[in-house]
Protein backbone atom coordinates (compact mmCIF):
# COMPACT_ATOMS: atom_id res chain seq x y z
CA UNK A 1 0.00 0.00 0.00
CA UNK A 2 1.56 3.32 -1.04
CA UNK A 3 2.14 5.98 1.58
CA UNK A 4 -0.22 8.97 1.39
CA UNK A 5 2.13 11.96 1.15
CA UNK A 6 -0.86 14.29 1.48
CA UNK A 7 -1.30 13.35 5.14
CA UNK A 8 0.17 15.77 7.62
CA UNK A 9 2.71 14.35 10.06
CA UNK A 10 0.15 13.87 12.82
CA UNK A 11 -2.23 12.00 10.51
CA UNK A 12 0.64 9.87 9.26
CA UNK A 13 1.24 8.60 12.81
CA UNK A 14 -2.48 8.51 13.73
CA UNK A 15 -2.01 11.19 16.38
CA UNK A 16 -4.25 14.13 17.26
CA UNK A 17 -3.11 17.44 15.78
CA UNK A 18 -1.95 19.08 19.01
CA UNK A 19 1.23 20.13 20.77
CA UNK A 20 1.07 17.55 23.56
CA UNK A 21 1.58 14.07 22.25
CA UNK A 22 2.03 10.51 23.42
CA UNK A 23 5.74 9.89 22.78
CA UNK A 24 5.37 6.14 23.23
CA UNK A 25 2.57 5.99 20.66
CA UNK A 26 4.65 8.11 18.29
CA UNK A 27 7.59 5.69 18.68
CA UNK A 28 5.34 2.65 18.23
CA UNK A 29 3.68 4.03 15.09
CA UNK A 30 7.07 5.16 13.73
CA UNK A 31 8.46 1.63 14.09
CA UNK A 32 5.37 0.16 12.41
CA UNK A 33 5.63 2.54 9.45
CA UNK A 34 9.39 1.98 9.16
CA UNK A 35 8.81 -1.76 9.07
CA UNK A 36 6.08 -1.46 6.45
CA UNK A 37 7.93 0.91 4.12
CA UNK A 38 11.60 0.09 4.74
CA UNK A 39 13.53 -0.04 1.45
CA UNK A 40 14.98 -3.48 2.30
CA UNK A 41 11.47 -4.90 1.87
CA UNK A 42 11.57 -3.72 -1.74
CA UNK A 43 15.14 -4.78 -2.59
CA UNK A 44 13.85 -7.19 -5.24
CA UNK A 45 11.14 -4.82 -6.45
CA UNK A 46 11.10 -2.60 -9.49
CA UNK A 47 13.07 0.64 -9.68
CA UNK A 48 9.85 2.54 -9.08
CA UNK A 49 8.99 0.46 -5.97
CA UNK A 50 12.48 1.00 -4.54
CA UNK A 51 12.32 4.74 -5.27
CA UNK A 52 8.89 5.05 -3.64
CA UNK A 53 10.14 3.10 -0.60
CA UNK A 54 13.08 5.51 -0.26
CA UNK A 55 10.78 8.52 -0.55
CA UNK A 56 8.36 6.98 1.94
CA UNK A 57 11.01 6.31 4.56
CA UNK A 58 12.42 9.80 4.04
CA UNK A 59 8.97 11.28 4.67
CA UNK A 60 8.44 9.02 7.69
CA UNK A 61 11.84 9.97 9.13
CA UNK A 62 11.21 13.70 8.59
CA UNK A 63 7.80 13.42 10.23
CA UNK A 64 9.23 11.54 13.21
CA UNK A 65 12.07 14.04 13.66
CA UNK A 66 9.63 16.94 13.49
CA UNK A 67 7.13 15.51 15.95
CA UNK A 68 9.82 14.28 18.34
CA UNK A 69 11.24 17.78 18.81
CA UNK A 70 9.03 20.14 20.84
CA UNK A 71 10.27 23.19 18.92
CA UNK A 72 9.90 21.59 15.49
CA UNK A 73 6.49 20.18 16.42
CA UNK A 74 5.35 23.65 17.56
CA UNK A 75 6.66 25.21 14.38
CA UNK A 76 4.95 22.53 12.28
CA UNK A 77 1.65 23.17 14.03
CA UNK A 78 1.97 26.84 13.12
CA UNK A 79 2.77 26.03 9.49
CA UNK A 80 -0.41 23.91 9.43
CA UNK A 81 -2.14 27.15 10.49
CA UNK A 82 -0.51 29.04 7.57
CA UNK A 83 2.07 30.84 9.75
CA UNK A 84 5.23 31.46 7.72
CA UNK A 85 8.77 31.31 9.06
CA UNK A 86 11.87 32.90 7.57
CA UNK A 87 14.87 31.27 9.22
CA UNK A 88 17.17 33.99 7.96
CA UNK A 89 15.21 36.88 9.44
CA UNK A 90 12.79 35.63 12.10
CA UNK A 91 13.99 36.11 15.65
CA UNK A 92 12.46 37.41 18.81
CA UNK A 93 12.61 41.14 19.41
CA UNK A 94 11.84 40.77 23.12
CA UNK A 95 14.82 42.66 24.55
CA UNK A 96 14.17 41.49 28.10
CA UNK A 97 14.21 37.89 26.93
CA UNK A 98 17.42 38.43 24.94
CA UNK A 99 19.12 40.08 27.93
CA UNK A 100 18.05 37.16 30.12
CA UNK A 101 19.58 34.74 27.62
CA UNK A 102 22.86 36.67 27.69
CA UNK A 103 22.84 36.64 31.50
CA UNK A 104 22.30 32.89 31.53
CA UNK A 105 25.22 32.34 29.19
CA UNK A 106 27.38 34.58 31.37
CA UNK A 107 26.25 32.62 34.44
CA UNK A 108 27.29 29.42 32.64
CA UNK A 109 30.76 30.82 32.02
CA UNK A 110 31.02 31.84 35.66
CA UNK A 111 29.69 28.48 36.85
CA UNK A 112 32.56 26.66 35.19
CA UNK A 113 35.00 28.72 37.28
CA UNK A 114 33.17 28.32 40.61
CA UNK A 115 34.35 26.14 43.49
CA UNK A 116 31.53 23.64 42.79
CA UNK A 117 31.13 23.94 39.01
CA UNK A 118 28.90 20.91 38.55
CA UNK A 119 26.43 22.10 41.21
CA UNK A 120 26.40 25.58 39.68
CA UNK A 121 25.77 24.25 36.18
CA UNK A 122 23.10 21.85 37.47
CA UNK A 123 21.28 24.79 39.09
CA UNK A 124 21.30 26.64 35.77
CA UNK A 125 20.13 23.48 33.98
CA UNK A 126 17.19 23.17 36.37
CA UNK A 127 16.23 26.82 35.80
CA UNK A 128 16.49 26.46 32.00
CA UNK A 129 14.35 23.31 32.10
CA UNK A 130 11.67 25.05 34.17
CA UNK A 131 11.60 28.12 31.93
CA UNK A 132 11.43 25.91 28.82
CA UNK A 133 8.48 24.07 30.37
CA UNK A 134 6.74 27.42 30.98
CA UNK A 135 7.43 28.46 27.39
CA UNK A 136 5.93 25.18 26.11
CA UNK A 137 2.78 25.85 28.15
CA UNK A 138 2.67 29.41 26.83
CA UNK A 139 2.89 28.17 23.25
CA UNK A 140 0.15 25.62 23.81
CA UNK A 141 -2.12 28.26 25.40
CA UNK A 142 -1.58 30.80 22.60
CA UNK A 143 -2.16 28.15 19.93
CA UNK A 144 -5.38 26.94 21.53
CA UNK A 145 -6.62 30.54 21.80
CA UNK A 146 -5.79 31.20 18.14
CA UNK A 147 -3.18 33.83 19.05
CA UNK A 148 -0.80 32.68 16.33
CA UNK A 149 1.51 35.70 16.55
CA UNK A 150 2.21 35.04 20.25
CA UNK A 151 2.54 31.32 19.51
CA UNK A 152 5.14 32.12 16.83
CA UNK A 153 7.01 34.33 19.29
CA UNK A 154 7.13 31.37 21.71
CA UNK A 155 8.57 29.14 18.95
CA UNK A 156 11.24 31.72 18.19
CA UNK A 157 12.19 31.74 21.88
CA UNK A 158 12.25 27.93 21.99
CA UNK A 159 15.20 28.01 19.61
CA UNK A 160 17.20 30.02 22.16
CA UNK A 161 16.35 27.56 24.92
CA UNK A 162 17.32 24.65 22.69
CA UNK A 163 20.76 26.17 22.13
CA UNK A 164 21.13 27.07 25.79
CA UNK A 165 20.19 23.55 26.89
CA UNK A 166 22.83 22.16 24.50
CA UNK A 167 25.44 24.52 25.94
CA UNK A 168 24.50 23.46 29.48
CA UNK A 169 24.76 19.79 28.54
CA UNK A 170 28.14 20.29 26.86
CA UNK A 171 29.49 22.14 29.89
CA UNK A 172 28.19 19.45 32.25
CA UNK A 173 29.93 16.77 30.18
CA UNK A 174 33.14 18.77 30.05
CA UNK A 175 33.17 19.30 33.82
CA UNK A 176 32.41 15.62 34.47
CA UNK A 177 35.19 14.57 32.09
CA UNK A 178 37.64 16.84 33.90
CA UNK A 179 36.52 15.59 37.31
CA UNK A 180 36.94 11.94 36.39
CA UNK A 181 40.00 12.24 34.17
Amino acid sequence: MPLDFNKNFFELFSLPVQYSLDKQLLAKNFRALQTEYHPDRFANGSDQERRIAMQSTGYINEANETLSSPRLRARYLLTLNQVDFDDERDTTSDMRFLMDQMEKREALENAAQSSEPLDAVDAIAKQVKQEKKELDASFEKHLSEGDLESAKEAVLKMKFYERLANEVKSLQEKIEDEMFA
